[in-house]
């Protein structure tokens, strides 16, 4: 029998931590955005070396460089931000070390205009310092800001994506002087007065989604240990079919408690469908005097 070594297998790989980087390292490598590396290299190296050559305004724009790349490179690439910074930064330092040469051999500038270094510095050396500052801080600070970034950006845009799957967002109302106040509440602005309101009342939040096209606004919450299942609207009057497709659903997800709120007020009907139910009703006149209490 053969004593060759059978390949690792995908746990084997997980388990090793040097495998695990590799394989993370070949996988990123392949989703690298190249185009946006380069561009942004080339930009970030050029502007580097302008810091000692160009005073004012342009002189500190250019000094924020290395951090001002990463951040926004993290904003263009879909992940691996890390990556991209350090291939951007690597570049940068590349492309500013060839324009820092430039400047100290080829132009007026010289050694003097170079800035950090004392008066009489060898050429060479100037250019040695120099570039070696400027691949540090190309390398480690846009590795730095594109990883920063990132992971800011990752929470940005699932915390998007959570709001498109609610079907929207809870928007702050102005002042609350009056009833009149609560019944001009569009449903977004009713449901972050709600939110609030419950939450002083010892409620605790889990969840909130908008249903049937912004019809209704449905908040979940708890209190000691119980579910509370919220539905809020803004229709004129609000039917008996708020109610009924509330206690429907409270039945799927077995839940006792159920509160039907509209910032204007409810019909006879609505409320002879509550009557002996498991769901109170509060229109924008009683949620008024709850918040004035």
């Amino acid at each position: 029998m053969s004593d060759q070594p059978k390949p690792s297998s995908p746990e084997e790989r997980r388990a090793n931590p040097i495998a695990r980087f590799f394989g993370e390292l070949s996988v990123g490598l392949r989703e690298i955005r190249w185009i946006i590396v380069l561009l942004y290299g080339i930009a970030g190296g050029i502007l580097m070396p302008l810091s000692l050559t160009v005073g004012g305004l342009a002189g500190f724009l250019a000094g924020i460089v290395p951090v001002g790349v990463g951040l926004l490179l993290a904003r263009n690439v879909p992940g691996h931000y890390a990556l991209h910074g350090f291939l951007t930064g690597a570049l940068a330092s590349l492309v500013a070390a060839a324009t820092l040469w430039f400047f100290i051999f080829q132009t007026q500038f010289g050694v003097n205009g170079a800035g950090m270094v004392e008066p009489g510095t060898p050429p060479w050396d100037a250019w040695m310092v120099l570039s070696g500052f400027f691949s540090f801080s190309l390398i480690v600070f846009c590795t730095f800001g594109a990883s920063t970034a990132g992971r800011i950006e990752e929470r940005n845009r699932a915390l998007r994506e959570e709001v498109q799957q609610r079907g929207g967002a809870l928007e702050r109302p102005g002042a609350i002087r009056e009833p009149d106040d609560i019944r001009g509440l569009s449903l977004p602005q009713l449901g972050y007065y709600v939110n609030n309101l419950f939450k002083k009342q010892g409620f605790t939040f889990k969840d909130y989604r908008f249903l049937h096209k912004d019809k209704y606004l449905d908040i979940w919450m708890e209190y000691k240990d119980e579910p509370w299942h919220l539905r809020l609207s803004v229709a004129d009057k609000v039917a008996p079919g708020a109610v009924e497709s509330l206690i429907q659903e409270m039945k799927r997800e077995g839940c006792s408690k159920g509160v039907v709120i509209t910032s204007t007020e409810f019909t006879p009907g609505a409320l002879k469908a509550a009557k002996d139910r498991p769901v109170v009703l509060i229109d924008g006149a009683t949620l008024y005097q709850i918040a004035e209490k």
